[in-house]
């Protein structure tokens, strides 16, 4: 061939039923499709034929075509078919409305553009995800600001509720001043390489993760471990800020895994992710029966790979109360510091049982992977108390579990003052977890912070 093949159009959107026609060139000469073998990396889209492709599923994918030992690819990107109280972006701007989905197949809002979008002071409701950003090679732009976003039972078996904001491939990222009511995720990014990310001044309750039974109710013990806030494989290089968040679930009412989690995702050296004043209230699964994983802030992730491993990220200043199990763990990871922080569990429910499935610690520093990633940690000046049940169903006092301390590697604890807030004239008391919100809300007021949606 005279020259690289290329196929085109090189990035397509389409709604599903849609179909596109590649064509192929070497130098703007035409090429036959039909000499050729194609192929699509996901089902989302099938195959009519000589280039041909038909949009079935939702989501991205990307078609290759091989002709004569030469390839070339293109991708696209299928979404819902229309409903008519959702949105579909595809260009720049400034968006507000009131918008929502009764189809859980269908976000109420899709964003399908690298063009900077703001989306700001709107009310979104859906029984799928409410907001869904696809970015394209070089990543998307978006602000989320004062929003209000309601997740509803999606009323299909075996499926949860929606997220608030699902992204992918992202270069800018913000989310600040919004309110979230029940969704399954908070903030979900994933697969990105982003110059900037702000979480900050949002409010979320009442996480559920839980899997509907089609009926109104839930499947026991099956859930899709939501997050309040997940980064899955995201680069920050020039580092995040993740702040003055407020999440509070209630007994009985929500389901959560780890309720912050980064999951081989990293800051740099020069710019860490900085993770500081949220308070984290409530971290637990309703219905569930077998053993609690979830819990506040956790470092995760097996890779091998420098580039890959969650790192650099600064925890400071932040509060946990009532967890289920731990509060703060690295379980993953390198050049993480975890400091003056509070954790305060009590370890009952206002009735004085304890809370299901319980189990963990405070602060854990563990190399659960086993991995070469795992140094230059640091816990330290970190204060509050946790109790959970012991074998024999009595209170005991549970701080710290750190297996994977080494001066080696410079995985090191020291100076975290556990003052047992909990422990009342020798009784156990849940006091100290009403008290740390009353400190909460006096912290926020005297910092002039707004927090939640404000239009």
């Amino acid at each position: 061939m005279p020259g690289a093949l290329q196929l085109s159009p090189a990035v397509v959107n389409l709604v599903q039923g849609d179909s596109v026609h590649f064509a192929l060139s070497t130098d703007e000469i035409a090429f036959n499709p039909s000499n050729c073998i194609w192929q699509a990396v996901d089902t989302i889209v099938s195959s009519k034929g000589n280039g041909e492709f038909v949009g079935t599923g939702i989501g991205s994918s990307s078609i290759e075509a091989t002709c004569d030992g030469n390839s070339a690819s293109a991708s696209v990107l299928v979404s819902p078919a229309t409903n008519p109280n959702a949105i579909r972006i595809t260009s720049g701007g400034t968006y507000s409305g009131n918008w929502s989905s009764t189809d859980p197949k269908v976000p109420a809002v899709m964003i399908l553009t690298n063009e900077p979008v703001v989306v700001r002071n709107s009310t979104i409701t859906s029984r799928g995800n409410l907001i869904v950003i696809y970015g394209s090679q070089g990543g998307a732009n978006v602000t989320i600001d004062n929003v209000t976003g309601t997740a509803l039972d999606p009323g299909v078996a075996g499926q949860g509720r929606g997220k608030f904001l699902g992204a992918e491939v992202m270069s800018r990222l913000a989310v600040t001043h919004c309110t979230m009511h029940g969704v399954s995720f908070g903030v979900y990014v994933a697969t990105s390489k982003l110059t900037s990310l702000t979480i900050r001044d949002n409010v979320a309750d009442n996480l559920d993760d839980r899997k509907s039974n089609g009926h109104g109710g839930y499947l026991l013990n099956q859930r899709v471990l939501g997050h309040f806030i997940q980064l899955n494989s995201v680069s920050l290089p020039n580092g995040a800020e993740i702040a003055w968040n407020q999440m509070t679930n209630s007994l009985g009412a929500a389901s959560v895994e780890d309720v912050i989690s980064f999951y081989q995702s990293r800051g740099s050296a020069e710019k860490p992710i900085v993770v500081h004043d949220n308070y984290l209230q409530g971290a637990f699964a309703e219905g569930q029966t077998t053993w609690y994983t979830g819990g506040g802030i956790q470092m995760d992730g097996a890779s091998e790979d420098p580039m890959t491993a969650t790192g650099f990220v600064q925890i400071t200043h932040n509060r946990i109360v009532q967890t289920a199990n731990y509060g703060i763990s690295i379980g993953a990871g390198h050049d993480i510091t975890v400091t003056d922080n509070r954790i305060v569990s009590c370890g009952k429910d206002s009735t004085g049982r304890w809370l299901a499935s319980q189990g963990g610690s405070a602060l854990i520093l563990w190399n659960y992977y086993q991995t070469s990633q795992f140094y230059n940690n640091s816990i330290s000046s970190n204060s509050g108390g946790l109790v959970r049940q012991d074998a024999n169903g009595q209170p005991e006092n549970s701080e710290m579990y750190v297996p994977s301390v080494s001066a080696t590697l410079h995985n090191v604890v020291s100076n975290n003052p556990f003052e047992h807030p909990c422990w009342v004239n020798g009784l156990l008391s849940q006091a100290a977890e009403a008290a740390e919100r009353v400190s909460w809300n006096i912290q926020v007021r005297e910092s002039g912070e707004m927090l939640g949606d404000q239009h």
